[in-house]
């Protein structure tokens, strides 16, 4: 009964408020997938998730808005869980395997959590440090220079103090123009990504290598995922790839969906057909080949879905272990630098003495 109070009251919002933690969000699908699992209804697991008073403000919106008709995809997006959730669970509509929907979810922001924090755990003494150094290196620049210039005014030749503080002079230099024009690019491509068509975001990203890579993993991992979630539910292929293209959360997979299925209609074979969508796998090409059977299929999908999830996880941290060894290597030279222009000049003075 209080709880039923409290939906009413929530019933003047048409939003959650607050963004909700990363943390407390796989704390809600961990907790929503065990009782599903064990064959409760959306709503009475909602209400028992409840019990956890740091979970029931969201669990009593979540049920305001399933109980006003909205979507679940829709509910969870009013009550801005992330996207890549929201996305995930759009698929509920049709196969309705909460379950399995929801451990997808944990699992994915899971990986999100983890590798977002220690991607900021590598990263927080490195920019630290550099900060210092930039603020050090202006000190230089500003204080110490010129009295080297004094020192050496009457000197034909300028002293390396000058070659290396231009030197560490570039190299910041250009440090910061690499971040600020990565912020303009990264601005730029969300003014302009709205007015290009599917098919020019595509090219796009086929010429830009770290692009390409990380955009074939990603449909990849996402059409086997879908597809296998939805064959397992009984839709035939062709009905599968209908109800993806059909949906608008991920346009490039729409996309892919419809060249798929008009190559279909033309006699080609589903292998050749995927083979067209050059941002797809060649180990989801080959499954298409080998299997025909729709349960066999669905399997090798999960299989490929779970193989690629996990090589995505072992890139991302070979790539986050890269990250901090190359900003000590950059400190590192700036130091070193910094040292020798000013203890160099002395020695040559002292030398002239």
């Amino acid at each position: 009964m209080h709880l039923d109070l409290q939906i009413k009251k929530k019933q003047k919002h048409k939003s959650f408020p607050k963004k909700i933690p990363l943390g407390k969000q796989i704390t809600f699908f961990h907790r929503m997938a065990a009782l599903l699992d064990k064959g409760y209804p959306l709503v009475d697991a909602l209400k028992m998730t409840s019990w956890d008073h740091s979970l029931k403000p969201i669990t009593v919106s979540l049920i305001h808005h399933l109980t006003q008709g909205d979507p679940i995809d829709v509910a969870f997006q009013k009550v801005n869980f992330t996207k890549s959730a929201v996305n995930f669970l759009y698929f509920g509509r049709i196969h309705h395997d909460l379950p399995s929907l929801f451990h997808q979810c944990e699992d994915l922001l899971q990986v999100q959590k983890q590798y977002t924090s220690k991607l900021k755990q590598v990263l927080r003494y490195p920019l630290l440090l550099l900060c210092f150094l930039v603020i050090a290196f202006s000190i230089i620049k500003q204080k110490v220079l010129p009295n080297f210039i004094i020192l050496f005014q009457n000197n034909d030749t300028k002293p390396i103090t000058f070659i290396l503080i231009h030197f560490i002079n570039y190299i910041i230099n250009g440090m910061g123009l690499i971040i600020v024009a990565s912020l303009v690019l990264y601005l730029l491509w969300k003014v302009m990504k709205p007015r290009l068509t599917v098919e020019q975001c595509l090219t796009l990203y086929q010429k830009v290598n770290i692009w390409r890579w990380v955009k074939t993993y990603s449909f990849t991992f996402l059409l086997a995922t879908h597809l296998s979630s939805l064959l397992s539910a009984g839709l035939t292929l062709q009905a599968a790839l209908e109800m993806i293209k059909s949906q608008t959360k991920y346009t490039e997979l729409s996309h892919y969906c419809n060249l798929i299925l008009s190559s279909l209609s033309e006699g080609v074979t589903l292998g050749q057909a995927i083979h067209q969508c050059p941002l797809l796998k060649e180990e989801l090409t080959s499954i298409f080949h080998q299997v025909n059977d729709l349960q066999a299929l669905s399997q090798e999908l999960t299989v490929l879905s779970e193989f690629l999830m996990e090589q995505i996880q072992d890139k991302i941290m070979n790539l986050i272990q890269l990250v901090q060894p190359v900003f000590f290597i950059i400190i590192a030279v700036i130091i070193v630098t910094i040292y020798a222009a000013i203890m160099l000049p002395l020695y040559e003075w002292m030398g002239q003495i």
